[in-house]
């Protein structure tokens, strides 16, 4: 009985243990690996095979016959590189793939979107997400957002050749607006606002190649207005305070200020605008009202249209040779527009001994200051109006420049008056 039961045993074992190496066969990766590059390379070495046997093996094209197997070998390459292509490159499989499959998806540097128009993402070389927007023939054209490398966006507005082009906003990495209005190749250019980093306004009116140049309107840290005006190359265009009386001024500027007097003397700091003025005393003129004769900028750059001056140098390549260099002695505005660079560090000079009294929170009393203080000083005459430079010896920097009406220019609107 054992016998039968063991024969009948192996019987069964021997059939299972075929059907499990075939199941395991059938089911093993390298198996259908094996037999599927085997069915392709006899299907590539029947297809390459195109040496015709018989006339009925050619399609006749006018006078010429071709290979019917050359033929569909050709169809057969084609068909697989617009496969390819399709997978790899074209807008099709960026919608497939893509997490927003409405627009097509393109690295930065892919041949297919140097063709392509409308709107797409464009991924950078580390493949985050650079912009979603229009093209035309590959260059962002048209509205679009820019992005950095974190996620945060850089750019939204206007593009034209890849540049920014037109009305746009920029924005501070923390995500915080930086700038709105007009853009030219990048750069702002025609009306628009600038913030702070801490999101309040810093400036709105026209801009130049990036800065400030027009008309505008100046606001401080805490977001009040401070001037209104015309600027220059970044800077405020000082001169348009000559010839104001004070009333005007006044409107121009209405930030914080600081009256200095002396028994003989007396000058008006504007502490905002880094900026201190003279009148003349217009109680006897037909209008009775004090006149603006000269501004002190505490600033070691001069603004012009050709750019920013720094350098005695370049001032004398500008103005032409200077009327007058050589040591001077201050005079109270002077000697306060020393005293204020002294304090911040930003001047070259050296502290000037000044005795002072606070009469009230804005005026101070000036009871006497170093009059035997040396300054090394510039003087160029332009356009009607005298400018000084102030050095602290015959350096070829400047620490702070003066614009005065020239002696003649200022007889004449006296005589007016």
């Amino acid at each position: 009985m054992n016998r039968i039961f063991n024969t009948l045993f192996s019987t069964i074992q021997a059939k299972v243990i075929g059907l499990w190496t075939k199941i395991r066969l059938w089911t093993s990766r390298s198996y259908w690996e094996t037999k599927g590059i085997t069915s392709l390379r006899q299907f590539f070495n029947n297809l390459l095979n195109i040496r015709p046997k018989d006339k009925t093996d050619y399609y006749p094209v006018l006078s010429w016959l071709i290979s019917k197997r050359l033929a569909f070998a050709l169809v057969v390459l084609v068909g697989l590189a617009s496969v390819f292509y399709i997978c790899v490159f074209s807008p099709v499989s960026s919608m497939l793939f893509s997490e927003s499959p409405t627009i097509p998806v393109f690295r930065y540097n892919s041949i297919p979107l140097k063709f392509q128009s409308g709107k797409v993402e464009i991924l950078a070389a580390d493949g985050h997400t650079a912009y979603i927007g229009e093209v035309s023939k590959g260059a962002a054209s048209g509205q679009g957002d820019l992005y950095r490398a974190d996620g945060s966006l850089l750019y939204s507005g206007a593009f034209s050749d890849s540049r920014y082009n037109g009305d746009g906003k920029l924005y501070y990495p923390d995500g915080v607006l930086q700038y709105e209005g007009a853009f030219v190749d990048n750069l702002f250019e025609g009306q628009g606002t600038q913030y702070r980093q801490s999101g309040v306004m810093e400036y709105a009116g026209q801009f130049l190649k990036g800065q400030w140049s027009g008309a505008g309107v100046l606001y401080n840290s805490g977001g009040n207005q401070i001037f209104t005006g015309n600027f220059l190359a970044g800077r405020l265009l000082y001169s348009e305070f000559l010839g104001k009386t004070t009333a005007e001024v006044a409107a121009m500027y209405s930030g914080q200020s600081t009256v200095y007097n002396s028994s003989s003397e007396h000058c008006v700091s504007m502490d905002e605008i880094n900026a201190l003025y003279t009148a003349n005393d217009g109680s006897e003129s037909l209008s009775a009202e004090w006149s603006l004769t000269e501004v002190l900028v505490l600033d070691s750059v001069f603004p012009t249209t050709d750019g920013e001056i720094s350098k005695i140098n370049d001032l004398t390549a500008h103005f032409g040779e200077p009327v007058y260099f050589g040591y001077t002695w201050p005079n109270l505005t002077e000697a306060v527009g020393i005293q204020r660079l002294s304090e911040t560090g930003k001047g070259r000079f050296a502290p000037i001994t000044m005795d002072m009294t606070a009469s009230f929170e804005d005026v101070q009393t000036v009871n006497s200051y170093d009059q035997n203080y040396e300054l090394y000083i510039y003087v160029y005459e332009a356009d009607g109006l005298t400018y000084t430079f102030y050095c602290d010896t015959s350096t070829s920097d400047f620490s702070m420049y003066s614009i005065a009406q020239s002696t003649a220019q200022q007889s004449a609107e006296e005589g007016g008056a």
